[in-house]
C-alpha cells in the first residue's frame, strides 16, 4: 500500500468513525435519559443507528463506491459503541451528583418487549416522585429464570440523578471501572473496522487492445485471400 493509499484510508476512516462515534454517542445519550422509557427507545435507536450507516455511505459516495463489507462491520460495532455509550453516560453522571437514597415502589409496570421485564415507579423518603424508573430488582441476573421481583410498597436502595436527567440505578450498577474498558474495548474495535473500510478499492487494469487500422486491416485481408487460393 503506498503512503496515499494510507493517507486516503485514514482520512475516510476517520470520517466513517466520527459518523459512528457522533451518532452513536448521541443515541446512547439520549436512550440514557428519562426522556425516553427504556423499553420503547429500541425503535428511535434503530432508527437513529441506521441513519450512521446512510450518513457514512454519503460521505465517500461522491468520491468512489465504499467497502460495504467492511463499512457493515463497522456499522455492526456501533451498535454496541451505542450501548457502551448509554451505560457510560448514566454512570458518568450518577458518579458525578448521585445521591444514595432508600426508595419505595409506587408503581410496577410490565415492559412492552417480549418476555417479562418489569419497570419500578420510585418514591424517595419525603413521598416525592424520582424522575424516570428502575429497570432491574437487586439480585435479578440477565438472562435467568424466576429473577426476584419488586412490588408496590416494597423498599429499594438506589442512586438517582437530583436533576432528574437519568434514570435511578442499583448501586452495583454504577461503576466508572467497568464502564469506561467496555466503552474504549468497543470503540476500538469500531476505529479499526472504520479504518479498514477506509482504504480505497484497487482499481481493475483495463486492457485496451490496439485499434486495427486500415492499412493493417487490408494486409489481413491479402494474407487470408491467399491462403484460401492455396487451399483451393
Amino acid at each position: 500500500m503506498s503512503l496515499r493509499d494510507l493517507r486516503l484510508m485514514n482520512q475516510r476512516g476517520a470520517e466513517y468513525l466520527a459518523v459512528m462515534t457522533a451518532v452513536s454517542g448521541l443515541g446512547g445519550a439520549l436512550g440514557a435519559t428519562t426522556w425516553i422509557r427504556v423499553d420503547v427507545a429500541a425503535v428511535p435507536g434503530t432508527i437513529v443507528w441506521c441513519l450512521a450507516l446512510m450518513a457514512a455511505v454519503l460521505v465517500t459516495a461522491p468520491a468512489q463506491p465504499p467497502r460495504m463489507g467492511m463499512l457493515c462491520l463497522a456499522w455492526l460495532l456501533s451498535g454496541l459503541l451505542m450501548f457502551a455509550s448509554a451505560m457510560g453516560f448514566y454512570t458518568a453522571v450518577l458518579e458525578a451528583r448521585g445521591e444514595r437514597v432508600e426508595a419505595t415502589v409506587t408503581q410496577v409496570r410490565d415492559g412492552t418487549e417480549k418476555g417479562r421485564h418489569l419497570f419500578y415507579a420510585l418514591a424517595d423518603a419525603e413521598g416525592t416522585r424520582i424522575p424516570g424508573e428502575l429497570g432491574a430488582w437487586p439480585g435479578a441476573e440477565i438472562g435467568a429464570n424466576h429473577n426476584p421481583e419488586g412490588e408496590v410498597g416494597a423498599r429499594v436502595t438506589v442512586i438517582r440523578d437530583p436533576e432528574g436527567l437519568v434514570d435511578p440505578r442499583l448501586p452495583d450498577d454504577v461503576d466508572g471501572s467497568v464502564a469506561v474498558p467496555i466503552w474504549l474495548v468497543v470503540f476500538t474495535m469500531t476505529a479499526a473496522a472504520c479504518m479498514l473500510a477506509g482504504r480505497p478499492l484497487r482499481a481493475r487494469p483495463v486492457v485496451r487492445r490496439p485499434r486495427e487500422t486500415s492499412e493493417t486491416g487490408r494486409r489481413a485481408r491479402r494474407r487470408r485471400r491467399k491462403r484460401r487460393l492455396r487451399q483451393s
